[in-house]
């Protein structure tokens, strides 16, 4: 009856333990998960910042050039440097975009966990002297 108790013990310890690791599994994927959703939310806010301003200064290239050149020119050489600015980006987006998205995912997902121990949290146990 004695091993019964003990095998219930160590099964109900087992079963806690499971129970802790897919805790901790679900914990760090929530935390890398929250991670890759900021990091793409970022990215599309710097990309619709980016198109902002260039959009704003295209604008304001058309209104310098319609100064010497006629405004109908002046945005057809605008919009000329527009359209080589996304052939451009279309061109290079693997090392653009594509490149650093996944290696700031990879690392996100690939980093290490803290699962063992530090060296400093073990404190190794101390020999006993006799002095005889």
């Amino acid at each position: 009856m004695f091993e019964s108790e003990k095998y219930q013990q160590t099964w109900a310890d087992i079963k806690q333990f499971a129970s802790t690791k897919f805790d901790l599994l679900k914990i760090d994927f929530l935390e890398k998960a929250a991670r890759i959703v900021g990091l793409i939310l970022f990215a599309l806010v710097l990309v619709l910042l980016l198109f902002a301003v260039i959009s704003f200064g295209c604008l304001a290239l058309i209104f310098a050039f319609g100064q010497v050149l006629p405004m109908w020119a002046s945005a057809l050489i605008v919009v000329a440097l527009w359209l080589l600015i996304m052939i451009g980006a279309i061109a290079f987006r693997q090392q653009l975009f594509i490149n650093p998205m996944l290696a700031a995912i990879s690392s996100i997902l690939f980093e290490p966990t803290d699962d063992k121990p530090q060296s400093t949290d073990i404190v190794p146990a101390e020999k006993e002297v006799s002095h005889e």
